[in-house]
Order: C-alpha cells, then sequence, then structure tokens
C-alpha cells in the first residue's frame, strides 16, 4: 500500500496549494469577510474529496488487477 500513501501525500501538497491559490483569489475579488473562510474551504473539500476517491480506485486497481488478470485467464 505505498502507492496509496505516495499518492495521498501528493494529495495533501495539492490541495494545499490549490487552498492557497483559491484563497488568494478570493481574497482579492472578496465582499463580505465570510467568503474569505467559508468558500475556499467548500472548493477545497470537494477537490481533495474528488482525488482522494481517483486515489482509492487506482490503488485497489493496482493492488488487486494480477488476481483479476489471472481470474480471467
Amino acid at each position: 500500500m505505498e502507492i496509496f500513501t505516495s499518492l495521498l501525500i501528493a494529495l495533501i501538497v495539492a490541495t494545499i496549494l490549490f487552498y492557497i491559490v483559491f484563497l488568494s483569489l478570493v481574497y482579492y475579488w472578496h465582499e463580505t469577510k465570510t467568503t474569505l473562510l467559508v468558500v475556499p474551504l467548500i472548493f477545497t473539500f470537494d477537490f481533495f474529496a474528488t482525488g482522494f476517491f481517483i486515489i482509492a480506485i487506482v490503488s485497489l486497481l493496482v493492488e488487486y488487477l494480477p488476481e483479476i488478470i489471472n481470474f480471467f485467464v
């Protein structure tokens, strides 16, 4: 499962970069103080959740693909 941990670390780094860029854009165009915290967190969580599900599917495929191929061959 080392592919899962390495992809998860890459996802966390990408999520932090996504949050920093999104926060800077929202800070530049903000109208109220609420948008500075709530809006970037919502979109960052959506980014992280999508990335986590993709990483989970890829990790499962890499882990069990040899068994699936042996089952059909």
